[in-house]
């Protein structure tokens, strides 16, 4: 089960072990209960009356008549399938997977989802490696992360899922390292051989940004800021943050990601 909401510092205390075992009773709780009955169940929890009201304040659990309970409905599967099937439909012999997976990370991907959300469905995630004249982006699967160099900066406290990557660059400095490798990308889409071996250009070729052989070339798809498609999605954020996520899941198909390369206006 995830929650999500629009306050970064509230989804990190949701992470913590004894918000964890409450939000688990309570996604089983049949109905609702009195605070005794909570008491009773967490007798070691020293901070049991803080941490309900940290999710009561935050529209998670619902304190009623003395009683508590989830605050919304939690979702187990996708509302928004029809309108994904209809947009697939609509729109998949005009342009390619590829050039719809780029457009919904670019314009339709949200990670506001209107009011607190709790899901527990797994989703796909896109994570961004931004530099000021391009972003590297991975639309990654519900439950995967390849080894790409966006999904191993998002996660970099978590260095043994990229056990490659991390042994070759560790815990060196984001915005260094996003300078680094563009230096490298723009002399090879400018078809000139890098100037040197390193680790910035080794993290290139083991991610499969870039490639040697025969030639120097970026080996996955590059975008134009401003040659995106125009497909417009008027939606509530809510219906946004489920519909993206859906989409995502269809288009990727058997893929576990998918990166590319937005070129940013100068």
């Amino acid at each position: 089960m995830q929650i999500y909401t629009n306050n970064k510092k509230i989804e990190s205390a949701l992470k913590q072990k004894e918000i964890q075992e409450l939000l688990s009773y309570f996604h089983v709780l049949p109905e609702p209960v009195i605070l005794r009955e909570i008491r009773k169940n967490f007798p070691q929890q020293t901070h049991l009356d803080k941490n309900l009201d940290m999710l009561i304040d935050n529209g998670i659990i619902l304190r009623q008549s003395r009683r508590y309970q989830f605050c919304s409905e939690v979702v187990e599967d996708y509302p928004t399938t029809d309108m994904v099937k209809h947009f697939i439909q609509r729109n998949t012999e005009t342009y390619s997977t590829e050039q719809l997976l780029v457009w919904l990370g670019e314009k339709l991907w949200s990670d506001n989802s209107g009011e607190t959300l709790i899901a527990d469905i797994p989703f796909p995630t896109c994570n961004r490696l931004v530099n000021k004249s391009f972003h590297l982006v991975t639309i990654n699967c519900a439950g995967k992360l390849t080894e790409t160099l966006p999904n191993y900066f998002e996660n970099i406290s978590r260095p043994k899922l990229f056990p490659q990557l991390s042994e070759l660059i560790g815990d060196v400095n984001p915005d260094f390292f996003n300078n680094q490798i563009g230096l490298i990308i723009e002399r090879i889409m400018a078809d000139k051989s890098p100037r040197r071996d390193s680790i910035f250009l080794e993290s290139l070729l083991n991610s499969g940004v870039i490639e040697k052989q025969p030639d120097w070339r970026v080996l996955i798809s590059v975008y134009n800021e401003d040659g995106l498609l125009d497909l417009v999605q008027e939606l509530d954020a809510r219906t946004q943050f489920l519909f993206a996520r859906q989409l995502a899941e269809q288009l990727l198909g058997d893929r576990e990601s998918f990166t590319y390369l937005i070129k940013k206006k100068a």
